[in-house]
Formats: structure tokens, sequence, C-alpha cells
């Protein structure tokens, strides 16, 4: 019995003894090691590294940012020499050199980098690392590579833009082009040369860029006879047409452009473009009195030339740095609205030779956006007015008892747009009247009547916002 009892607890301990190694075990497997290159940066001569970590805080997307941050690491020891027959270096030695040439091309690496391989990554509650490395060899061999093909590639562009401008396709011939130089744009800091059978006589970026520039140059304005004219304060204006060509006189079709202007009083549309006939609509949106003429800018647009297509865009900037986009300047003249009035004013069918009402009316549209002609064939608008005086139905009833006359104003206004003829307003001017013993006296005195002036004033307020819309 005795011996029983021995056996039964020897074994309880063996089995307790084998639990708790096992859990030993479990924790020794379980723990990880922090890495030596998360705390000390390997160093190989014969490989790029990159080191990257993200916090796990941050979203569920903390492998992706930690390989982001690993290839940013891994590109950065990737130096980049200047050659001295690149572009970079050039701009450089002008003074001109931009910091943003070589984050560029920095970037650029990150995106067209292969063959880079994950050698270990590590984490911890709070933070995940990779750690990646690239054969310095196989990075140089596939560069070399791809460099050749996308020259071959920017030849081919440049070639087929010959065609296009022997057949006067501008626009298609210049995208072509700036596309050239976009896919060589991480290359700027190297020397680069075009097999010259293949580019028609282009043998580097530099011919390359004063291409371009020169094709921005056979921009020309087709100057206009006359300046058009702009009126303040429209509800709305017609564009202004201008025609642009090319030197050799051909009609500059559906290119883009930016247009700006110094005058804070016009307001613009910003962006336009020429039609299949090279005609280029500048849309006025509103205009102030300056009584002057008005300059525009017209600037070819690029940007806009090259919109659908990424990888062009992204090296725009950098080619800004070496051409220049000539500016157009175009004019227009702001002219006050000029009106012309024509004044008819009775009393009892006989002129009064006063003229009351149409000083008014001169009175109430003389101003900076305005002026009164006396030359009809000159004016934008034409107001006619037409005053009669006539007895009113309650004058005999007043001459029976007070011996007293009355008399009616009436005055019709109207109008005109003197282009096209086209009656735009009427009104009518009533309860003017006057008093006197006789018809005749009462029509003039209601012709000095205070009440007319009000009342032709409220009428003149509605016509005129016919004419000007503030």
């Amino acid at each position: 019995m005795m011996f029983r009892r021995l056996t039964i607890i020897f074994l309880l301990v063996l089995v307790f003894v084998a639990c708790k190694s096992k859990q030993e075990a479990v924790v020794q497997v379980t723990e990880v090691k922090v890495p030596l290159w998360v705390s000390s940066r390997p160093n190989n001569g014969f490989k790029y590294v990159g080191i990257g970590f993200a916090e796990k805080g941050k979203g569920t997307g903390y492998q992706i940012e930690a390989k982001k941050n690993a290839l940013y690491d891994l590109t950065s020891e990737i130096k980049v020499n200047i050659s001295s027959n690149s572009v970079l270096y050039t701009v450089q030695n002008n003074n001109n050199f931009n910091e943003n040439f070589n984050s560029l091309i920095n970037l650029s690496n990150t995106d067209n980098i292969e063959g880079y391989q994950l050698i270990d990554s590590y984490e911890n509650d709070k933070q995940y690392w990779v750690y990646y490395q690239l054969d310095k060899q196989e990075y140089a061999s596939q560069k070399a590579k791809k460099k050749q093909q996308i020259i071959s590639k920017a030849s081919n562009l440049i070639n087929l833009s010959f065609v296009d401008e022997k057949n006067k396709e501008f626009s298609s011939s210049l995208k072509k082009r700036i596309q050239a130089f976009g896919v060589l744009t991480p290359y700027l800091s190297e020397e680069i040369n075009y097999d010259v059978s293949q580019t028609n006589g282009i043998k580097s970026v530099f011919d390359l860029t004063a291409l371009i520039q020169q094709q921005l140059q056979a921009i020309n304005l087709v100057q206009k006879q006359n300046l058009p004219v702009l009126k303040p304060y429209q509800q709305s204006y017609e564009p202004i047409v201008y025609n642009l060509e090319l030197k050799s006189k051909t009609p500059l079709q559906n290119f883009p452009f930016i247009v700006s202007s110094d005058e804070d009083k016009i307001k613009i549309n910003e962006k336009t473009s020429t039609n299949s006939n090279g005609e280029l609509q500048l849309k006025i949106n509103y205009v102030e009195p300056i009584n002057q003429i008005a300059s525009f800018a017209l600037s070819p647009d690029i940007s806009s030339l090259m919109d659908s297509d990424s990888l062009s865009r992204a090296g725009i900037s950098v080619l800004k740095q070496f051409v220049q986009t000539p500016s157009l300047k175009v004019q227009a003249r702001v002219n006050k609205i000029s009106i012309f009035v024509t004044s008819s004013e009775k009393n009892f069918g006989k002129p009064t030779g006063a003229n009351l009402i149409e000083s008014i009316i001169t009175q109430k549209f003389n101003g900076q956006e305005v002026q009164i002609t006396s030359n009809q064939n000159e004016a934008d608008y034409i107001i006619e007015s037409v005053a009669e005086t006539q007895e009113d139905i309650s004058s005999e009833l007043l001459k029976n008892n007070y011996n007293i006359k009355l008399a009616a104003l009436i005055v019709s206004l109207q109008l005109k747009n003197n282009t096209t003829k086209e009656v735009i307003f009427k009104n009518q001017v009533n309860d003017v009247y006057g008093y006197a013993n006789n018809i005749e006296q009462a029509g003039m005195n209601a012709y000095n009547n205070s009440k007319l002036n009000m009342k032709l004033s409220e009428a003149l307020f509605f016509l005129k916002r016919k004419v000007l819309v503030y």
C-alpha cells in the first residue's frame, strides 16, 4: 500500500515537472530577441541597406509605411553624382540650382527601384521594423539597362514629334517633346546622349529643351485693326476673340492658355484655349469703370497640355526651369456707356422750351460709368422721353367750386439698344399735377411740381438697372 502511494506521488511530481518545463519552453519560443540591426546599422560594401519602422498605433497600414520608410532609407544611400555634362550641373553652375531637383531624382529612384530583398523584420507591442538590401552591382546593371530603354523611348518620341511637325500638328508635336523630357527627368543628373540618326539631329537634353523653347516662341498673335471695347457693369459680356497663329501663318489649333491681368477691376476666366480655327475666346466676367486701355497676358499652358500624362506632369516643374513660356499681350479698351437722350416736353400740345425732364435724366445718368452724348450714332443706348399735359377729370369740378383748373402730367420713358433697335424697357410717370386759374398755367405748374423729380427718379432707377448691373 505504501509502495503504491509512493508510486502515485512520484508520477505526480514527474507530471508537474514536465508541465513546468513545457511552459518555460513556450515562453522561450514566444520571446523574440531584438535583432542587432535595429540598434546598429549594418555596413556592407556590396549592398545598399534600407531600414524603416512604423508605429503600430497609427492604424492597420503600419507594415506598408515601414516598407516605404525603408525604401526611402535605402535610396538615400544611393548617391546622386552630378555629371559635368548633365543638365543639373549646368543649372547648378548658373546659380539657379534648386534642391527640389535632387529631391525629384531621389523620389524617382524610390518609385523605380527594383531587385531589393527583405532580409529580416521585427516587431514588438508598439513598433514594426523591416530590413531591406539591394545588391549594388545588380542595381547598377538594372539602372544602366533601364536608362538605355528610357533614352530609346525618348528618342522615339522626338522622332515622332518631327513627323507631327511636318504634318502641321503643333500641339501633338510639342506634347511628344515634353513627354520625352518627362521620361528623362530621373536621369537629369547624368549625361544623356541620343543617337542623332533617330532624333533628327537632337544630341542632348539641352537640344531638346532648346527645341521646345523655339516651338513656344513660334506662337504669334494676329493683331486687330481696332481694339475691342468693354463697358462697365454689364449683365453679361460677349467673349473677346483673338486669333493665334504660328510663324508659318498656320492657325494654332486647340492649344491651352493661361490668361492674366494686372487690372483688378476686370475679372476674367483664367483658362482658355484656341479652337480648330486658331480663335481664342477671352471670357470677361466683370468690369468696373476705368476708362482706359486694359492689357491681358496670354501664356501657353503646358501643364494643361500635358494634363492627361501623369509622367510628363511630374517633370513640368523641372522643365519650366529651362524654358520660358512667352506671354502674348492683348488689349481691350474700357469705355463709359454712352447714352443719347431725346426728349419731347409739351404743355397741351405746345413745346415748353424748358427741357426740365431732359435735365433730370442727364443729371441721373452722367457719372463715372455713363456719359451722355450729343451724337446719336455713338450711343450704346437711347432714352426717349415724351412728356405731355392734359386736363384732369376733376378739373371741371374744381373750376365750378373754386375757380381752379387741374392739369395732369404724363411722362412716357423708353430705353432702346442703339445697335439692335430693340426696346429694352418701358415705363410711365403719372400722378404729377399742377393747379392754376387757367389750364395752360396749371400744366406748367405740373412741370414745376417737386413730385415730378421724385417720381421720375424712381422710374429712372429701374431703367438704369437695364443699363448697369452692379
